[in-house]
């Protein structure tokens, strides 16, 4: 799905014929954020020109200009073979073309220029023995395979609405949505048209987007006999029926990606992943859950699929979506008044720049939806695996955080926002979504708790804080688990254990000098080994998976 290939548009609107602006390489899910007029349009178009020519492309230049795209492009052996023939001599070069130049070639990076469609020539290669085969070389520009070949490009504008229609034939719409309403109402009255395409599989997608705002029970078309236009209504469950033209664009801006998700590949009779999706500026109207909501869907059909997504955004919402996503990247657009630069965020400071150039402050967002708050690195390690082992689709870094608040620190720290002037540190000030894990302490679960336990859980409250049940985290570690790990990872039979009637989570802790294991001494690295096997039987000790079925609920609540 990575296509490794350099990209860089040149002489183009706001993008000037020496440094220009483009994609370091292309990923699934392609982010191009900036403020308005940045130039993020410029890089749809220039994906646009790659994969349908785009006429237009090439009489927008910049400075008397004629646009340009250069490429770089690692040469493969079937892309020599194509021009250095391996049995016989000829183009200027003795010897077999093949096997003694072509070789030479492979793996080295090739850069090529496009100036129209048809239209390529040879830039420059770092490789020996280039101007002995220049011919070859030369041709080698018009033989290799552009980016996206054979893809069907499929955009969604940042202007855009769906309106009641006159009826035609033609099965199209538009990347501002003219013809969506037509198609819908081909599709449901034609009697050469499956209409559960609409009435079942887009109306389920879209009440899997909108949940919970609102859920329809079914999509439908009426005619306007005076007009002689079609418009789309929606019931609800209480048979409530309402025009998409009375709702929010934000409803019409989800209909309007499903239709191209959904609806486009069937009346095209394509596969999926055989188109690039550039969509601009989603998030214009709709709320940040819902934008949430939508880019994780677009997430999860990239991954189903194998399409490639172009999104163009000035929302802070995208980089709280997508920034831990592995298959996907963030290009930032800035202009400095002359020309716009591209530049792919790899750091954190490439994304404070972004929320800097957004006009953002942290009190403007929740930089996290939730926190968790654990005493140290092993506690993260142990509920991490246990979240994933009871939710997997929840993430650390996407959907919650673990912050450490260290031990004895607990009592220099509040969750009451009263205690601001107070001398100790607000966390809810940090973030008003928490939860906190504290080790009980005790011998027994008798053992009354000491007043900084009972103050902390008193102000964030019970179903908020969990307090162990054990004497620490450890405890709900079983018996197996400890087992599998100490003969997987560390060659100890448990039987030595049991022959010295040593209670093993007791071991652990303070291992047996014979044994050389000592736990607390490297607690982060045996959490995380021991992290390894935890599986949903081992959850079954104590209190363990109710209260993490809680805490998952919890989770959830915080990213609706």
């Amino acid at each position: 799905m990575i296509i490794n290939n350099k990209i860089i548009v040149k002489s183009y609107k706001c993008f000037d014929a020496e440094e220009g602006g483009g994609f370091e390489k292309i990923l699934p899910i392609n982010l191009i954020i900036g403020k308005n007029n940045s130039g993020k349009s410029s890089l749809i178009d220039l994906i646009q020109f790659l994969i349908d020519g785009n006429e237009n492309f090439k009489k927008i230049g910049r400075d008397s200009k004629a646009p340009e795209v250069i490429i770089e492009h690692t040469l493969t052996e079937s892309n020599i073979s194509r021009v250095f023939p391996s049995d016989r001599s000829g183009g200027g070069i003795p010897g077999r073309n093949f096997f003694e130049y072509g070789k030479r070639f492979i793996g080295k990076e090739y850069i090529y220029r496009i100036t129209d469609k048809k239209q390529r020539s040879f830039v420059s290669m770092d490789a020996e023995y280039v101007s002995y085969s220049k011919q070859m070389i030369d041709t080698l520009a018009t033989t290799v395979e552009l980016p996206f070949s054979g893809k069907l490009f499929c955009n969604i504008s940042a202007e855009r609405d769906i309106n009641a229609e006159q009826s035609s034939s033609e099965l199209t719409f538009l990347s501002n949505g003219i013809g969506s309403t037509n198609a819908i109402q081909q599709i449901l009255n034609r009697t050469d048209k499956d209409s559960t395409l609409i009435e079942s599989e887009l109306l389920e997608e879209l009440n899997t987007i909108i949940n919970p705002d609102i859920i329809f029970s079914r999509i439908l078309v009426q005619l306007d006999e005076e007009e002689e236009k079609w418009e789309l209504f929606f019931e609800d469950a209480n048979q409530k029926r309402i025009s998409l033209s009375k709702m929010g664009s934000g409803i019409k801006t989800v209909l309007l990606v499903l239709l191209n998700l959904i609806v486009r590949p069937r009346i095209e009779n394509k596969n999926p992943s055989s188109y690039v999706f550039a969509f601009e500026e989603l998030e214009n109207n709709l709320h940040p859950s819902l934008q949430r909501r939508l880019y994780n869907y677009i997430k999860t059909y990239s991954k189903k699929h194998s399409a490639y997504f172009f999104l163009t955004t000035h929302s802070n919402i995208v980089i709280d979506s997508f920034g831990t996503d592995s298959n996907s990247q963030l290009i930032h657009i800035s202009n400095d008044g002359d020309k716009s630069t591209s530049k792919t965020v790899l750091s954190y400071d490439g994304t404070k720049q972004i929320l800097n150039d957004l006009g953002l402050k942290a009190s403007d967002i929740l930089q996290s939806n939730g926190i968790i708050w654990v005493e140290g690195p092993s506690d993260r390690n142990f509920i991490n695996k246990w979240i994933k082992v009871l939710s997997p689709e929840l993430k650390e870094g996407l959907h919650y955080t673990i912050m450490f608040y260290g031990g004895r620190l607990l009592s220099n720290l509040s969750f009451d926002f009263e205690w601001l002037k107070k001398e100790v540190i607000p966390l809810l000030k940090i973030n008003r979504n928490a939860y906190v894990v504290i080790d009980r302490d005790g011998k027994t679960i008798k053992t009354k708790l000491n007043e900084t336990k009972v103050r902390i859980q008193k102000e964030i409250g019970e179903n908020r804080c969990w307090i162990t049940k054990g004497r620490e985290i450890e405890n709900y570690l079983s018996d197996k688990i400890l087992e599998i790990w100490l003969k997987e990872k560390h060659n100890i039979n448990i039987e030595i254990l049991n022959d010295k009637n040593i209670k093993l989570e007791e071991n652990i802790l303070n291992a047996d000098s014979k044994i050389k294991l000592k736990y607390n001494l490297n607690k982060t690295i045996y959490s995380s080994e021991i992290s390894e096997f935890i599986d949903k039987e081992s959850l079954n000790i104590m209190d363990l998976e109710s209260i993490l079925l809680e805490l998952v609920e919890v989770i959830k609540e915080w990213n609706k």
